[in-house]
């Protein structure tokens, strides 16, 4: 009997840790895609070096690489975003906040999207100047503790 429940609880674990991603960078882009809410995130200041893309709010950078050629390719999102770009439509506008920790707290910046296919750019980011753990979307304003951007 004992035995069944160990290979019960087996199988169960195994089933969950499929449902998992097996690689953080599976959801990023090298250049935001056209027609869809991205925020950019930059290894230097003013958009310069390696970036990479993201179109769905990520609650630990921890895994993520900056991935487009220049300064910073290969390097950890996490803790190394100088800068950043938010780009959003009329059918997804949205605002972005970048944490200086991991799921989603601490100090922020806080980028408010125009809604109208431009950019709103931050040529160096405050707070989370490269202290940057996460992020998300919001359709919301900025919570204490952030920079605002507009």
């Amino acid at each position: 009997m004992k035995r069944r429940i160990t290979a019960a609880v087996l199988s169960v674990s195994a089933a969950f840790l499929a449902l998992l991603p097996t690689n953080a960078s599976a959801a990023t882009y090298t250049n935001c895609p056209s027609g869809s809410r991205c925020l950019q995130l930059y290894y230097n200041s003013a958009w310069s070096g390696s970036h990479t893309a993201f179109t769905s709010s990520v609650s630990d950078f921890a895994g993520y690489t900056f991935l487009s050629s220049g300064n910073g390719q290969g390097q950890t999102v996490k803790n190394n975003a100088a800068s950043a770009s938010l780009l959003t439509y009329p059918a997804n506008d949205v605002n972005a906040a970048i944490f200086f920790y991991s799921g989603y707290g601490g100090a922020c910046d806080f980028l408010y999207g125009y809604g109208d296919g431009s950019y709103n750019d931050v040529k160096q980011l405050g707070p989370t100047y490269n202290e940057n753990a996460s992020f998300y979307f919001t359709g919301s304003g900025p919570t204490t503790n952030c920079a605002v951007w507009r």
